[in-house]
Formats: structure tokens, C-alpha cells, sequence
């Protein structure tokens, strides 16, 4: 009874599924190549050194995407959730915009205050102007860099994002 309460609290905290010892699994009322999820369904499972393991929780890694979520613009950020994405030279649209011109025109160091702030602002303008393109367009997020695993290339919609600059 206490093993099966330890279980079932074991499979809360694992969001669903637990790593059964074969010693436990062999004397509690689960099979020895099955473990009980939530919802009380059986999946089987693999025995490795005596101990059986649940399958890992999806992290990303299992898409068809290769992201770093620090390159996000704007839209979704999951790995997983990703249907439609699209990909900006970001630098290029940095380069693109007033503020940045400003700077280099008028030799603004980036890291004083009026740097900043217009280093800022440019920014801001370019997850604007982003963030318009990928709603009309139907893009569910836009990254700086973004790649597929099957090598098939992502929409690049760095030139309509200039024109709204």
C-alpha cells in the first residue's frame, strides 16, 4: 500500500510517469514491463540495470526544428509548438533602420546613454515591424536563427521586414 501511494506520488511529480525499480515493480501490483501513468493506461517500458524507465518528457529536442530560444524575435518560443516558422537577418535589420544610421553618422558610442537608448529604440522597431509581417503572412514565430533537421530551408522574410522599416 505505501509503495503504491509512493508511486502514485512519484507520477505526479514526474507529470505522469514513473521510474519503477524492477525489485518494486516485480512486488506491487504493476507489471514488471509496464508502469501506470495519470491516467491509469499502461505503456510498456524499457529495463535498463534493473530499473525501468519512463519515456523522457518531449524538451524540444524531438522536433523538427534547431532553435536556441534566446534567438526568438517574437510569436512562440517552445520548440514543440512550432508549425510555421520564419527567419530574419537580424543584424541586417538593425543596420536598416534610423537609429541605428544615427549612431554611425553621427559616431555615437552604443554604450553611452544616447547610444542606448537609440540602440533601443531600433530594436523595438524592428520586433514591430517582425511582428507585423509574421501576423500577416501566417508565421507562427520569427527567430534570428532557425533550422530545420530534415535541412529543408525556413521562410526568410527579412526583405518585407526592411520594407516596413
Amino acid at each position: 500500500m505505501i509503495v503504491q501511494i509512493l508511486l502514485s506520488l512519484l507520477a505526479v511529480l514526474s507529470l505522469g510517469h514513473v521510474q519503477v525499480p524492477a525489485s518494486t515493480a516485480q512486488t506491487s501490483t504493476i507489471q514488471a514491463s509496464e508502469s501506470v501513468d495519470l491516467a491509469g493506461s499502461s505503456a510498456a517500458q524499457t529495463e535498463y540495470d534493473g530499473v525501468f524507465m519512463a519515456p523522457a518528457v518531449d524538451d524540444g529536442r524531438g522536433t523538427p526544428y534547431i532553435v536556441e530560444k534566446s534567438d526568438n524575435i517574437c510569436g512562440l518560443d517552445e520548440p514543440r509548438q512550432l508549425t510555421n516558422p520564419a527567419v530574419v537577418d537580424y543584424d541586417s535589420l538593425i543596420e536598416a533602420t534610423d537609429e541605428y544610421r544615427k549612431i554611425q553618422k553621427d559616431k555615437i558610442d552604443p554604450t553611452s546613454s544616447e547610444g542606448i537608448t537609440l540602440m533601443t529604440k531600433a530594436r523595438a522597431r524592428v520586433l514591430k515591424a517582425c511582428e507585423s509581417v509574421r501576423a500577416s503572412q501566417g508565421h507562427c514565430s520569427v527567430w534570428k536563427d532557425i533550422k530545420r533537421r530534415d535541412k529543408r530551408s525556413v521562410d526568410d522574410i527579412t526583405d518585407e521586414v526592411k520594407r516596413q522599416l
